[in-house]
């Protein structure tokens, strides 16, 4: 699971204001996106995280590593190295593809169901985008203690449509009418 650090976000914010004034949103998700995926990997993580790579060795790694790579790219990274951050880049990614959404009208959620729903999944991605004004790009899980319908998560709005949920409403009110 990505645990996200506010320091990843003021970075991933920082990069917001930079892509943005050259229009390069794919370019710095991609280089995150990769860079994080290198980090991640058990076989590669010690190039970024060994104290005993110096900063030419760290350059000359992250040439080989990515041919796209321009001063400021390559300065981005070699900061994260310096102050031991960069730990820190799942979750500058994660935060900058939040940036890359919001600029992009996107916003992304989670489908919780009891069974399968993959074949509703783009109807129902069609539906929320009416009523949302935006792009919504819905991943989709199973709970089968939710007992049936659906439960929706975007951004910190859930819309719970369980069976689970109305039982548990039912027994408060019935709770209530008792006291």
């Amino acid at each position: 699971m990505l645990i996200r650090d506010v320091a990843g976000r003021r970075y991933a914010l920082a990069l917001g204001e930079i892509a943005s004034e050259n229009d390069s949103f794919d370019h710095w998700a991609n280089l995150l996106n990769d860079a994080s995926l290198i980090y991640q990997n058990p076989e590669s993580e010690s190039l970024f995280t060994s104290n005993e790579v110096n900063d030419e060795d760290f350059v000359s790694v992250l040439k080989v590593a990515f041919t796209n790579l321009d001063d400021l790219n390559m300065n981005f990274l070699r900061l994260l190295k310096k102050k031991n951050r960069l730990n820190l880049l799942p979750s500058i990614a994660s935060y900058f593809q939040e940036i890359v959404d919001d600029n992009a009208g996107i916003v992304r959620g989670e489908v919780i169901a009891a069974v399968s729903i993959e074949n509703d999944l783009s109807e129902i991605e069609s539906s929320l985008s009416k009523k949302l004004n935006k792009k919504v790009i819905l991943s989709s899980s199973i709970d089968q203690s939710i007992i049936g319908g659906i439960k929706i998560r975007i951004g910190d709005r859930l819309f719970d449509g369980t069976v689970k949920s109305k039982l548990n409403k039912l027994k408060e009110d019935l709770l209530s009418v008792q006291n």
